[in-house]
């Protein structure tokens, strides 16, 4: 009963996404006049503190560190309105940061982590976009305690929703699945060739993370580096780190823009 459902379901998302492709582009001098924010979705938060690190750090914090970083560059160089889906220690389902995302008209969504491994070695840094299959194994498991990593999120967990619900919002990112491998191509590449951040090369992949699934507009989202790691977590709590790395992921999102709205 299960196989099948899951059959309808997926056959249900690849004839929405066929549809939603037929449809006519929306040229990015309108969007650029329509959209003007920009959505930092520091992850975890309150109850909810994500990934631990050896020497007692917390993901929720860090992420809120580097997401007022990024929120100050982005302010101070660009146009945009900047939105953070916290700016406190505070409880926030996915869903609410999606919907905070859509209700604002976001012309982009980057949701910060750090990641967590349960081998002590595991390094370096790595962005994600939205996608039903999973790169990877270690994608897929680092995606399913994202998505499950508080009991707020279980309680709106997908067997929790209806069936029509879960195919809006896995349409919702699907619609712009071409811009967000793009825009998480051009953060990795600023992550990775930034000498004053000196992690590992993980690349982009891809995986169903809930917090990108909602978002109606190009989302990715990054993992800066292995808090699991005794060495990483020394670097990412330092300011100095934090800083460098919320300096390339604006670094990034700027060729974005430029490459896609200022044409």
């Amino acid at each position: 009963m299960l196989r099948r459902k899951r059959i309808v379901y997926l056959g249900l998302i690849a004839l929405l996404a066929v549809l939603v492709s037929a449809l006519p582009p929306v040229s990015a001098a309108s969007q650029t006049k329509r959209q003007r924010s920009i959505v930092i979705d520091p992850g975890h938060g309150g109850l909810d503190v994500g990934a631990k690190g050896k020497f007692g750090s917390l993901e929720k914090d860090i992420t809120l560190a580097i997401s007022f970083k990024l929120k100050s560059l982005i302010e101070q160089n660009m146009a945009f309105r900047v939105i953070l889906t916290r700016d406190k220690d505070i409880d926030l389902s996915n869903e609410n940061r999606a919907a905070l995302a859509n209700n604002n008209d976001a012309v982009l969504f980057i949701s910060i982590h750090t990641n967590g491994s349960f081998r002590k070695n595991a390094q370096g840094a790595e962005t994600y976009f939205m996608s039903l299959t999973a790169t990877d194994e270690e994608s897929r498991k680092l995606a399913y305690f994202e998505n499950n990593s508080s009991e707020l999120e279980t309680r709106i967990a997908g067997e929790a929703k209806d069936d029509v619900q879960i195919i809006l919002w896995d349409m919702a990112q699907a619609a712009y699945i071409k811009q967000s491998s793009r825009l998480a191509e051009l953060i990795q590449e600023e992550l990775s060739s930034n000498p004053l951040i000196g992690t590992e090369n993980r690349g982009v992949k891809q995986a169903r993370f809930k917090v990108l699934t909602g978002v109606a507009c190009p989302a990715v989202l990054v993992e800066a580096a292995f808090i699991s790691n005794p060495r990483e977590e020394q670097k990412l709590i330092s300011n100095e780190f934090q800083t460098h790395v919320a300096q390339a992921v604006y670094s990034g999102l700027a060729k974005y823009i430029k490459l896609t709205f200022q044409r």
